[in-house]
């Protein structure tokens, strides 16, 4: 297993999230299907339309952006972009009690990046994604039953648009994490900056990538997440949210 370093304190779902509603039907609540992998892409899903970029970054994939040796920070871009794969690691304990680690491997030989939220960083409320070498954060994954989407905790995210020094000021779309803080009427202030757009990341299944002899990555603890079969087909406009 690979060891797990840091520890986050996890947010509520509900308060950190611009979600989650449900949908009726004469037949009670109606929710998308999902299937099973240890391995899956990150889509995004623009929660708020009207923030969205032109051209829109709707059913975005996830990828990485190189910034250094053993560093990178999130970006999205398109399905032929590179977009990585993740898989949630951590003993089935670990991963049901939300104190796993959301990791993709990476260099040759294979060894794993895993998804950071660097503490300290950006306004206080908004901070950059990263994914650098070693295990990532603790407290990292996607939401499972009773919970009717899997998605990626802990929320919000959004993406920006920005500049990058390590490629002299080139923009790219950066992953944010953004902490929600409450309001003295028991509303929740979601604090995105009014340049991003608020985002919500859905697993899509994929294979999870065999690793060779050598490498430093260890499958050995990664679980089974609940994803889609194919993020886009999905008509989130019939889920409210």
């Amino acid at each position: 297993m690979i060891p797990i370093a840091f520890t986050l304190s996890l947010l509520g779902i509900a308060a950190a999230s611009p979600l989650v509603g449900r949908q009726s039907s004469d037949h009670g609540p109606r929710f998308p299907q999902q299937s099973t992998s240890k391995g899956f892409y990150l889509v995004v899903n623009v929660t708020d339309p009207s923030r969205d970029f032109t051209p829109s970054i709707q059913n975005n994939y996830i990828n990485s952006i190189h910034v250094g040796a053993g560093l990178a920070l999130v970006g999205a871009g398109s399905a032929a972009n590179n977009p990585r794969v993740f898989y949630q690691n951590g003993t089935a304990s670990e991963v049901h009690y939300r104190q796993g680690t959301v990791i993709s491997d990476g260099g040759l030989p294979p060894a794993p990046y895993g998804v950071s939220l660097p503490a300290g960083e950006g306004s206080g409320e908004v901070s950059t994604v990263h994914l650098n070498g070693g295990p990532g954060t603790k407290g990292i994954g996607l939401t499972r039953v009773p919970e009717p989407y899997a998605f990626l905790y802990p929320e919000t995210y959004a993406v920006c648009n920005e500049s990058v020094a390590y490629y002299r000021g080139k923009h790219f779309l950066i992953l944010k994490h953004i902490k929600t803080t409450p309001r003295p009427d028991g509303t929740v202030e979601h604090n995105v900056p009014k340049e991003c757009a608020p985002v919500r990341l859905f697993p899509e299944c994929t294979e999870l990538n065999k690793l060779p002899s050598g490498a430093i990555s260890s499958h050995e603890f990664a679980q089974e997440s609940g994803c889609y079969n194919n993020v886009s087909s999905i008509d989130w406009k019939t889920y409210i949210f």
